[in-house]
């Protein structure tokens, strides 16, 4: 049992450095094609250098050309095709549209206590939803702006999109798993 998890600890740590086909073959995370999604809840579990890698690959985009219905870095990327590209790079398969991505997993509170790395903020005007950004922690958020024509880092607290957006909600579509290792115990002192 010990090995296993030791085998499993050793697998995620190699993930964060690894290429997308080799982070699969150590710890798969299934497409939404492949799983049964549960809208209401997570459909893609992680563990915590799986998430890392998320925001690694998050901020590596950092200064990409916006483009509208973008969705490579070569040619440019619009809010939901710079999510959609960030999550494929774990295999994670979510949709390119703002209003699709705010109906998947679960709703998180709008406080950055209960915000993790990898969760969705989504906003936008009345019911529509129009602008999505992934949170990166430490009250950070990353997002391809249409205003500034770049994606770019802001502070969740003091972000204000234009056009009259509002902060909608928060949208966690992955789960932390925790892996635990097992130690020997020390013996006794003498």
């Amino acid at each position: 049992m010990r090995l296993h998890r030791l085998t499993v600890l050793l697998g995620a740590i190699l993930l964060a450095s690894a290429t997308p086909a080799a982070a699969q073959e150590f710890a798969p995370v299934k497409a939404l094609s492949e799983r049964a999604a549960n809208p209401k809840g997570p459909f893609a579990r992680m563990n915590v250098p799986q998430r890392d890698s998320i925001i690694e690959h998050t901020r590596s985009l950092l200064g990409t050309r916006y483009k509208w219905a973008g969705i490579t870095p070569a040619k440019g990327l619009d809010c939901s095709g710079f999510v959609k590209y960030v999550f494929a790079k774990l295999g994670i398969d979510l949709p390119h549209h703002a209003a699709d991505l705010a109906k998947l997993g679960g709703l998180v509170s709008k406080d950055t206590a209960a915000m993790q790395p990898g969760d969705l903020l989504v906003f936008g005007k009345g019911k529509r939803i129009s602008h999505v950004g992934i949170y990166v922690g430490d009250g950070n958020m990353i997002h391809a702006s249409s205003a500034s024509r770049r994606v770019v880092e802001a502070p969740v607290g003091r972000y204000r999109p234009p056009g009259g957006l509002q902060w909608k909600g928060v949208r966690r579509v992955i789960a932390l798993d925790s892996i635990a290792v097992e130690t020997e115990p020390e013996p006794p002192r003498r």
